[in-house]
């Protein structure tokens, strides 16, 4: 489960070792926010922009995410591969899940309605 201070919340992954190859490898919270409201090919268009942003400012990120992966004894997983990971798990969320505040304040979903990142996403 992920919750964020600006009220959304729900799954990002059936358990920690796929929710920490989909942090790891994956501009995920991006990937989300500019997601069409959840369409796949959306996200896989985001999260590609999103890498080659991401490739942009940090050519190493490829290296680095490999280091931690194996640090942690994770999978090095394909972009595309993650991208449908986190979609079906935000997408299980609700009803079977209801992420409440401890006043009972129901968070928001996770998906964005944007379709599009600009900058190369969130600052």
């Amino acid at each position: 489960m992920f919750a964020s201070s600006e009220g959304e919340g729900g799954l990002i992954a059936d358990d920690l070792a796929d929710a920490l190859e989909i942090v790891t490898g994956l501009a995920w919270q991006d990937c989300l926010g500019f997601s069409g409201e959840g369409d796949v090919e959306v996200m896989q268009a985001s999260a590609q922009h999103l890498e080659r942003s991401l490739a942009r400012g940090n050519p190493e990120i490829a290296k680095e995410r490999a280091h931690v992966a194996a640090a942690l004894s994770l999978r090095v997983v394909p972009v595309t591969g993650l991208v449908i990971r986190l979609r079906e798990a935000a997408s299980r969320t609700e009803p079977a899940y209801v992420l409440t505040t401890e006043d009972r304040q129901t968070y928001g979903p996770l998906f964005g309605e944007h379709s599009e990142p600009r900058h190369g996403g969130r600052r």
